[in-house]
């Protein structure tokens, strides 16, 4: 179970984990006993597996009921730094929705123009067993990213490489333009716009072309603000609601859409604390469409 939240990346629900222990079980040859009937095995390693859980340090809960099989499972933050889940992100550390994420706007890159199943056929394959994607987190991805023409899925013309790289370099160029009005000094630092103040930090702004928010959050301090462009604001919702780790780490660090920022540019006589206000109160929306959370 540890090594499946490890590989996984994020919380998961209990089905999950038993599944996981059930599988290695079965390959140690542990399930069941010779002499044992196979109800009484099942109930013997149900009771390890929530003995595991509820009795250990290594896991945490997120859950309002005491029932393991209710809400979440994640390693505890000492287990991760033991070496569980590593410090900095890798293909196998960042979130299972971010890598989803990739794989999926990657393929529409290269094949601008497909239907569900060469997505899903190109994309099972490197998530295999209980790493396979819902087709709920699938159409999240493909609704951000891509629009749906008939049975089949097309990049936006704004999701392109080149024309998202475009519209980064615009955002900067604001961020640099407010910063002047405010009577900061901006410093341009890889995906980050830094305001300062008397040479010193007053804002860091990491700009994002994607909803891989948890690369944002590796670096972060309690100065970064995240900038996301507005059609990734329902998949950053989606991942919030089903991540309860990765929701309250984002209550440390606003999360602006590009939108506000052009709005902002407009304001007569902008001043910090109505900047500040501002930012502070640009909501991500969850889709309005019904969709299978996981």
């Amino acid at each position: 179970m540890r090594e499946y939240l490890s590989a996984r990346g994020e919380p998961a629900r209990y089905l999950h984990l038993h599944c996981a222990g059930l599988i290695a079980c079965e390959e140690t040859s542990a399930l069941k006993g010779p002499e044992q009937e196979f109800d009484e095995a099942l109930r013997k390693i149900q009771g390890l597996f929530e003995s595991v859980l509820k009795d250990g340090d290594e896991f945490v809960h997120y859950s309002t009921g005491e029932s393991v099989e209710t809400g979440m499972w994640d390693l505890d933050l000492d287990t991760r730094e033991k070496g569980a889940r590593p410090a900095q992100p890798t293909a196998q550390s960042e979130s299972f929705a971010d890598r989803v994420e990739v794989a999926i706007v990657t393929f529409l890159q290269k094949k601008n123009k497909t239907v569900c199943l060469e997505i899903e056929t190109d994309l099972y394959p490197r998530f295999p067993g209980l790493l396979t994607p819902s087709k709920g987190m699938v159409h999240a991805v493909l609704n951000s990213y891509a629009r749906k023409d008939g049975e089949s899925w097309k990049l936006r013309e704004e999701d392109l490489a080149l024309a998202r790289r475009e519209e980064m370099n615009k955002i900067f160029g604001i961020l640099e333009t407010l910063g002047e009005w405010l009577n900061y000094q901006s410093q341009k630092k890889d995906e980050q716009l830094i305001w300062k103040e008397n040479d010193k930090t007053v804002k860091k702004f990491h700009v994002l072309a994607s909803a891989l928010i948890s690369r944002a959050l590796e670096n972060a301090d309690e100065q970064t603000v995240i900038v996301i462009p507005g059609g990734r604001a329902a998949l950053a919702a989606y991942k919030q609601e089903r991540d309860p780790v990765l929701k309250a780490r984002l209550k440390k660090h606003p999360l602006v859409k590009y939108r506000l920022l052009r709005s902002l540019l407009e304001v007569q006589m902008l001043t910090r604390e109505t900047f500040y206000k501002q930012i502070a109160s640009d909501p991500v929306e969850a889709s309005t469409g019904q969709m299978m959370m996981f």
